[in-house]
């Protein structure tokens, strides 16, 4: 099983898989369906292999989390372990000082306990992270890089969820300063013809990997999320 036959059609957009211990940017725009794409990669990818992951979510809980992913028709895999803030809140009672450093310690320490069996994380979102924490971008960055790297030589692949604060479009080829961190950037965004809307996807970047560069129609259906060339 590969990463990119997760979701119908995206095997398409790619000649070859999303490489292993690669750190995956997904960004876009509110409503671009980040945190489907991503949840929809990682539980049907998992349902199919004899490995294990976990889904970090800072900005719903679990059970929100579970019916906004089931309203799309995107089902859960039972070895993907979905952690949500209010974990944390439990065990620490409110949010510490270090957040990053408390975040990457229970991420190496679930990977840890789940042996070379887990393989996969994704952080949802980046947005979230960085509104509870009270460090200088610069410095930031240098520890974002550092925690990631930690990921990579744990053999894990990351997705990162981050929401851009303006609706992404085909024309604009602007990414974000985390676009460094990343091995592969992929674009969800909305993009208006008229009086008709369509979400689509664009794989911007992907290090070692061969794929399209051309933006993809991304659309919602009873049985999940679904990538078709389409006409823009």
């Amino acid at each position: 099983m590969r990463f990119v036959d997760t979701i119908h059609g995206l095997n398409e957009a790619f000649e070859t898989d999303i490489p292993r211990n690669s750190v995956v940017l997904v960004t876009g725009a509110a409503g671009t369906l980040k945190s489907g794409f991503t949840f929809q990669v990682l539980s049907n990818y998992l349902n199919n292999v004899d490995e294990y992951g976990l889904y970090i979510t800072l900005e719903q809980s679990e059970e929100n989390h579970l019916k906004n992913m089931q309203s799309m028709g995107i089902n859960l895999s039972k070895k993907l372990h979905i952690s949500d803030f209010s974990d944390y809140r439990v065990m620490y009672g409110d949010f510490p000082d270090d957040l990053l450093n408390l975040l990457e310690q229970n991420i190496l320490e679930f990977k840890r306990n789940t042996g070379e069996k887990c393989t996969c994380l994704a952080i949802d979102s980046l947005g979230a992270l960085y509104s509870l924490l009270d460090i200088e971008p610069r410095e930031l960055r240098k520890r974002m890089y550092r925690m990631l790297e930690s990921f990579r030589r744990e053999n894990l692949t990351t997705f990162l969820i981050l929401e851009e604060g303006k609706a992404s479009d085909i024309n604009d080829s602007s990414t974000g300063a985390e676009g460094y961190l990343a091995d592969g950037i992929i674009e969800l965004g909305l993009h208006l013809k008229g009086n008709v809307a369509n979400r689509y996807m664009r794989i911007r970047k992907m290090r070692a990997a061969s794929h399209s560069m051309e933006p993809w129609i991304l659309t919602v259906s009873d049985s999940g999320l679904k990538v078709y060339k389409g006409n823009f």
